[in-house]
């Protein structure tokens, strides 16, 4: 976690170079662009609401997912490990990629310093994505019986958090889908490790139990078939 922070505070501002790696967006990204941003009037709305949904929602998802978990203590450690591992790739990809933002290339939007030039991958789609899948993998197994609605909900606003930058001219499609990709496979990753390391069985219809010994590594594990 202390790495991911360092990077994001400290990293992006000295080691993003002063001028862009990539600066011409690609055909698809210049024709998502035609039909997703927002516009001069409404660019800034779209980017403020992209700001509000990933720290009002995304990133409280760090206690609120938890505190709905059954397990709390193992649903916060991965909530933690899968923010501390995609903010850790998010942060090296746009120091070493140093992708021009659209809005500086197309000269929407004033510039703002070394954030000009991290544009690849969007770190609001990646943490969006990663939040969603590791709490939607969690809070499916404390009420099954509204998986589906909890995958849904989460993925869709990540999906509305996503497009939104785009719509505020402050990435292009394809930052955005690799930040989708990026964040949901470290999150998918993390969570499925985590849960197999504490012994929680993947398998919805038995129960497993664990008995450590003091002072010891040894470990018996009963499992109970349910049906």
């Amino acid at each position: 976690m202390g790495l991911a922070i360092g990077l994001e505070l400290y990293g992006k501002k000295h080691f993003v170079p002063e001028k862009p790696r990539f600066d011409s967006p690609n055909s698809l990204d210049r024709y998502m662009r035609d039909k997703l941003w927002a516009g001069l009037n409404k660019q800034d709305g779209a980017r403020t609401w992209s700001d509000r949904l990933i720290y009002g929602f995304s990133m409280s998802s760090l206690l609120w997912g938890p505190m709905l978990a059954e397990d709390k203590e193992l649903a916060l450690l991965i909530n933690a490990r899968v923010f501390a591992a995609n903010s850790i790739m998010t942060s090296l990809v746009k120091i070493g990629a140093a992708r021009e933002r659209p809005y500086h290339y197309f000269g929407t939007r004033s510039s703002e310093g070394s954030k000009d030039f991290t544009s690849f991958f969007s770190g609001h789609s990646s943490v969006a994505f990663s939040q969603a899948v590791a709490n939607s993998m969690i809070l499916s197994r404390s009420y099954p019986q509204y998986e589906s609605a909890i995958w849904s909900g989460l993925l869709g606003v990540a999906g509305l958090t996503a497009y939104l930058r785009v719509a505020g001219d402050m990435h292009y499609f394809t930052d955005i889908l690799a930040g989708a990709i990026t964040g949901s496979l470290i999150a998918w990753t993390v969570t499925r490790s985590e849960l197999k390391r504490f012994g929680v069985d993947d398998n919805q219809n038995s129960i497993t139990l664990q008995s450590r010994g003091n002072g010891s590594n040894f470990v018996i594990s009963l499992k109970i078939p349910l049906g």
